[in-house]
């Protein structure tokens, strides 16, 4: 076999068959490499708002639960950040709306208050939201919940979230390029 890509093989026939195989491995590669961008460009043109809500959604809260580590459950003193947890629940009302990944609606929280104290533990985050940022907060947290009831808070649109997630991910990269700083 040659020594240099540009060389040509010897002219034994196990040196031909050889650069033959390496050659059409290097098409299959490329090939799987085109097959797989393209089902990617199809992949993200099929999806829906919903789609990339939900995809906005995993970036915000990895974001949320890097952030509030240190904070500790929002619900309770002493829990360990596992989750993200959310004042206004994402159901179907909020689905694609920005309240669901509003940062001001967003908290961390252990997982036991989180998925199985009822809820989240609305009384326990109430409250802990109104002791980590104050009443003012929280009220202001109500209004654009009570907004978004009445139709006030435009949708987001595909390319906004879109933004949305590049510059989430951008956040996420910049905070622990900080933490490994430290």
């Amino acid at each position: 076999m040659p020594f240099n890509t540009l060389q040509k093989p010897c002219m034994k026939m196990s040196c031909i068959m050889e650069a033959g195989r390496l050659e059409r491995e290097r098409q299959q590669k490329r090939e799987t490499r085109e097959w797989k961008a393209e089902t990617r460009r199809r992949r993200q043109k099929a999806m829906t708002l919903q789609d990339w809500v939900d995809r906005a959604q995993e970036y915000i809260n990895r974001l949320v639960v890097l952030e509030d580590r240190e904070k500790g459950c929002i619900s309770h003193p002493g829990g360990d950040v596992t989750d993200s947890g959310h004042y206004f629940h994402r159901g179907s009302k909020y689905r694609t709306s920005w309240l669901t990944l509003d940062r001001r609606n967003l908290n961390g929280q252990c997982r036991f208050c989180n998925s199985y104290k009822g809820g989240g533990n609305q009384h326990g985050y109430r409250n802990g939201y109104i002791s980590r940022y104050g009443q003012a907060a929280f009220e202001e947290l109500e209004e654009l919940q009570r907004q978004e009831d009445r139709g006030e808070t435009p949708k987001p649109t595909i390319e906004e979230v879109e933004a949305f997630i590049e510059a989430t991910k951008a956040k996420i990269k910049a905070f622990k390029a900080h933490q490994e700083g430290i």
